[in-house]
Parts: C-alpha cells; structure tokens; sequence
C-alpha cells in the first residue's frame, strides 16, 4: 500500500512543498545565466543512491528530483494489487496534487499531475472506473492548468501572477526552457553598415537576464513557507524510489 495513505493529503503536500523549497535553496544564478546543468540528466530511481551517487548543483538536483518524484507516483500505483486500492491511492494523489496547488507548489503539482496522465496509468481503465466523478473532475481541472498549450501559457499566468504572502514553488523547468530556446538566437547580428563588423545581440542578453530575474522573484517567495515539518512525513516523502519505465510498463499490463 502507498505509504501516502497513512497520512492527511495536506500533511504529504506540506512535506513535499517543504522539500521543493531546500532544492531551490541550491539553485544558483550563476548557473542558470551559463546554462550549467546536465541536458541528459542520469537515470533516477531511488533518491539515497542519486545523492550519494552523483556530482550535482542546484538545477540538476531539481530536475532529478522532478522526474524521480513523477516515476514515483506512477509505480507507487501499478504497485498495488487490487483495483479498488489503487483507486484509492489515485483519488489520493489527487487531493495531494490539489493541495499542492492551493499551496502554490507548482512543482509538486505538475509533476503528480503527469504521473497521474501518464499512459501506464491511463490504460487501467477498471481501476479508473472506481475513481469518483469529483476526483476526475479535480483532475481534470489541473491537467488544463498544466497543458503545453501555447507554452504552458495557463500555468506561466498562474505561477507569475500568484504572489501569496505563504510562498511559492515554481516550475523551474519553464525557465530552463527558455533560457535554451533563449541560447539558440545567435550571439551577434549584422550591422546596418556593410562594412563595420557584426554588432553583439544584446537582446539575447537582456532576455536571458529577464527569465532568471523572474526565476529568482519566484524562487525568493519560496522563503515565505511557514508550516513546520512532520518528521516521520518527510522522511518518507523525501527518500522515495520508483520502478524503472520498463516495469511500470510490465505491471500495468499485468493488472489490467
């Protein structure tokens, strides 16, 4: 049974707003202006191993711990037998995914959100048919808030116009995006005068300034967290571990 049962929904999306929020911490700046994170992050599958494992700075640690988390709630589903408790255990991670989002945990709730819609869980259309209407309906609201849709434009609204006194978590991957689409304009452009030489594209400057300066806007209000940790909690919610994409799939073809 997921250990996520054991505990209040809001309790769990204390914790992992709590854990987003120390990953941010580790984010430098510096890093993000020079592109400095791994663009082939290594496989993750068990939080203890990764950071005894691996060498890495803030960003890397946030993206690994983004695509653990949504292995994670995935496998925790096609790991319970009975239809009826994995039911339970998807109606959970919905209200878990819905109080990351009052909280403004917008990197917890993005990540659940696409374990939830994820095909492994999709096809298991038995266990599905166990899930209230409500829930689906609460789902349903947050996959349309997380749609890529003209480049996530529902969520970019959301994240940059929610500025509550109780903090925020953002997306981080957003940015990283835009900071390599951003790379890709050339460094230099043409002069108007044939014969002087290419002037530098300082638009290409100003905009990767302006990505990492609402980054960092975002990521600052995440200091305005005031709930206290619970220890047994955030244990469990930290160290977590997840089946490799290979077993997911076999299990979920196994269940239904």
């Amino acid at each position: 049974m997921p250990f996520v049962l054991a505990f209040e929904s809001e309790v769990i999306a204390e914790q992992l707003t709590i854990i987003e929020k120390d990953a941010l911490d580790e984010v430098d700046w510096k890093d993000l202006i020079s592109l400095n994170w791994q663009q082939s992050p290594p496989t993750c599958r068990n939080w203890v191993d990764y950071l005894n494992r691996e060498t890495a700075n803030g960003i890397d640690i946030v993206i690994a711990r983004f695509n653990l988390v949504v292995k994670w709630c995935v496998s925790e589903v096609v790991l319970t037998e009975l239809p009826s408790e994995r039911a339970r255990a998807i109606t959970k991670y919905i209200h878990i995914a819905s109080h990351c989002h009052r909280l403004h945990n917008y990197a917890s709730l993005y990540q659940i959100t696409l374990g939830l819609l994820s095909s492994d869980l999709a096809r298991l259309k038995k266990t599905w048919s166990l899930v209230a209407l409500r829930e689906k309906q609460m789902l349903e609201h947050l996959e349309q808030l997380c749609r890529p849709l003209r480049n996530f434009q529902s969520l970019r609204a959301e994240m940059e116009t929610a500025m509550p006194g109780n903090g925020i978590i953002p997306f981080i991957g957003l940015y990283t995006h835009d900071l390599m689409f951003n790379a890709l304009k050339s460094a230099r452009i043409n002069s108007t005068a044939p014969e002087k030489e290419p002037l530098i594209n300082f638009e290409r400057y100003q905009t990767a300034a302006m990505i990492v300066k609402n980054l960092l806007r975002l990521t600052e209000a995440s200091s305005r967290y005031t709930f206290s940790p619970d220890t047994e909690a955030l244990s469990r919610c930290l160290w977590i571990a997840a089946l490799s994409d290979q077993e997911i799939a076999q299990r979920s073809r196994a269940l239904e």
